[in-house]
């Protein structure tokens, strides 16, 4: 019997220990150039996917807003709950640390907004991508810092061509 529970205190030190909690990692998911954790819930991460120069001036930027919560109620029966991100439209700009120079994303003859930003409740699990058009910085410019609203700013993020 003693070697009978011996062994049942042996497999469920390996389980527990294999499926223990591990912290989040630092490192960006595939595909990410830069991840940071939203200020106001660390379930919410943005992801910059793209800062490429495009044809007409202009500077194409992507990310990618993901609620990382689970979707389940889990063990313990709760649900995690949507995230609500809201931000003011200045605050979607990048800095060129060469020029020491703010840049805001573009607008058309009208004075619309050329860029399509998510705002609202994120579902647990959910993901959605974002862009926006900004003149483009000097080509002698290789490295850039993004600022996404509530997130850490983006720091050295490279420009490619």
């Amino acid at each position: 019997m003693r070697a009978i529970i011996s062994v049942f205190c042996l497999l469920s030190a390996v389980l527990a220990s294999h499926f223990a909690f591990a912290p989040a990692l630092a490192q960006s998911p595939a595909g990410a150039l830069a991840s940071a954790q939203y200020s106001a819930n660390p379930d919410l991460r943005c992801d910059i996917l793209e800062v490429k120069r495009v044809s007409g001036g202009a500077l194409n930027v992507r990310w990618r807003l993901v609620n990382t919560a689970a979707q389940g109620g889990g063990l313990s029966g709760t649900a995690a709950k949507p995230i609500n991100y809201n931000f003011g439209w200045d605050d979607i700009y990048f800095i060129d640390p060469a020029e020491n120079k703010k840049y805001q994303y573009l607008t058309d003859s009208a004075g619309k907004r050329i860029l399509e930003v998510f705002y609202g409740d994120l579902a647990p699990g959910q993901q959605r991508l974002n862009w926006a058009k900004f003149p483009a910085p000097p080509a002698s410019s290789t490295k850039i810092t993004i600022q996404i609203p509530h997130f850490a700013p983006f720091d050295d993020i490279p420009v490619s061509q």
